[in-house]
């Protein structure tokens, strides 16, 4: 087990910075939200599709998690955290008839909004105008999912 956690590990090195730095958290994040896409669009119960958007987001957290200096296991532990909580979102979501855009973009808001939280708080940067910022994007996308899946026209 220690040769897992050992590899696990962060390893000091700089901060990854620059362009190159960009455009792989951005790829990141697409990938996330065209797997999850995927999986919501299954249409399968929650048990079924809570499991693999955990696991996503889990990874997906470690990654992102790469750059803060927390040691190996809170590393690991902060990313099973993040995983099982959009994990319990997306069995919330299983029961929500929306298409595969929607319940996908609002899982993906989820991720992204509970990844950065996370991230800048193990980076110790998380303060009033960060959290406010992360609050105000998460009520401008669930706006938007909602007006796109207008709810009350049921």
């Amino acid at each position: 087990m220690n040769r897992y956690v050992g590899w696990l590990a962060v390893q000091p090195h700089p901060p990854r910075t620059g362009a190159v730095y960009v455009a792989v958290r951005v790829a990141v994040y697409l990938i996330a939200l065209v797997l999850m896409v995927l999986v919501y669009g299954t249409k399968q119960r929650g048990l079924l599709i809570a499991p693999p958007i955990a696991l996503l987001a889990g990874a997906g957290t470690w990654y992102l998690l790469g750059d803060t200096p927390l040691d190996g296991r809170r590393r690991l532990l902060n990313a099973i955290g993040a995983g099982l909580l959009l994990g319990e979102l997306t069995w919330a979501f299983g029961y929500w008839d929306v298409p595969a855009l929607v319940g996908g973009a609002g899982l993906w808001l989820g991720f992204y909004v509970l990844s950065g939280v996370i991230e800048h708080g193990a980076s110790l940067s998380l303060d009033h105008r960060i959290a406010a910022e992360y609050a105000l994007v998460a009520l401008i996308g669930s706006v938007v999912i909602l007006a796109v899946a207008r709810p009350w026209s049921i």
